[in-house]
């Protein structure tokens, strides 16, 4: 899979491509069915199956009811990967390109830049400046370069349609089995580990830490969980949160996981945690043996849960 990281660095393909635009926010089963359909339309048409992502995301940028993001840009790219997409362009989202018209989307990013011939999203998908265009504006422009555009109706679970809003909610209050149904994945956060105050392992808990590279999580607090390692799978106990016993002025949310009977220098590494289930809320103790006390409760009861 190629990754582009501007529209100057695509210097064109010997097939045109199928692409399919969108946020993906949590690649759940709706984000899926899109992705197929332009995989089908690629295959039959002998194109390069491609996909159009924002960084940073639309309602980021304009900042306006910052949802929790459930995928960092890394995440989305190991799905799309797995999922066997060839191309993922990552447009920088910017004053420029939001203020761009459905004709010069359509004919000069699309068609002229990027040698679109196919083009795949999902029913509710808006674009262009202040989100006016729609996919029959989408249709309309593409029809008249003789290139092919269709929106694929959101999928449904137990009648509910399938949506990032609902995965968020989901993983909010710790439901990461139906989470799961709806993704037919596991929850996880991939990243590589830093150096932190290393606190944790003064009082006997070290920790993997992981940076959120994301204005606002949808995980708050502590939970059981599962970490892939380049040595293997092991047990593990996270915090996701701002840790407020330790630090007054971290204002960004971290990720620290203490990987069970593990005792290897991982520093640089990349680590996936797989979230199974939560054991509390974060919270501010008075002192580091009441964090310590809590931190040796909340290890055997993610032991309990991972049985």
């Amino acid at each position: 899979m190629r990754l582009y990281r501007q529209l100057a660095d695509f210097k064109g393909s010997d097939k045109p491509l199928a692409i399919a635009i969108g946020n993906f926010d949590g690649y759940h089963k709706g984000h899926q069915a899109v992705i197929a359909a332009m995989q089908a339309k690629a295959k039959a048409l002998d194109l390069y199956s491609a996909v159009m992502i924002f960084e940073p995301q639309p309602l980021e940028y304009f900042g306006r009811a910052v949802p929790p993001r459930l995928f960092a840009l890394r995440d989305k790219l190991k799905a799309f990967k797995k999922a066997g997409v060839d191309i993922v362009v990552c447009i920088p989202f910017k004053k420029a390109f939001s203020d761009l018209n459905a004709k010069d989307f359509v004919c000069d990013i699309l068609y002229k830049r990027l040698n679109v011939r196919s083009i795949t999203v999902g029913s509710l998908f808006s674009f262009g400046k202040g989100g006016i265009y729609t996919i029959e504006d989408l249709k309309a422009h593409a029809q008249e370069l003789n290139m092919e555009a269709s929106a694929i109706s959101g999928v449904a679970a137990d009648g509910t349609r399938v949506s990032s809003t609902m995965i968020r909610a989901l993983i909010e209050s710790g439901d990461f089995k139906t989470a799961y149904d709806m993704t037919g994945h596991e929850y996880s956060i991939s990243g590589r580990v830093v150096h932190g105050n290393e606190i944790g392992r003064t009082i006997g808990f070290p920790t993997a830490n992981v940076n959120l590279n994301r204005r606002v999580c949808a995980l708050r607090g502590v939970y059981a969980v599962l970490v892939n390692t380049s040595l293997g799978q092991f047990k593990g106990v996270a915090n996701v949160g701002f840790r407020p016993t330790i630090s007054s002025q971290n204002f960004k949310s971290l990720l620290e996981v203490n990987i069970f009977d593990f005792h290897h220098n991982i520093y640089g590494s990349e680590i996936e945690v797989i979230f199974k289930a939560k054991i509390r809320d974060e919270k501010k103790f008075q002192s580091l043996n009441s964090l310590m006390q809590q931190i040796k409760a909340d290890c055997n009861t993610a032991l309990q849960l991972l049985v």
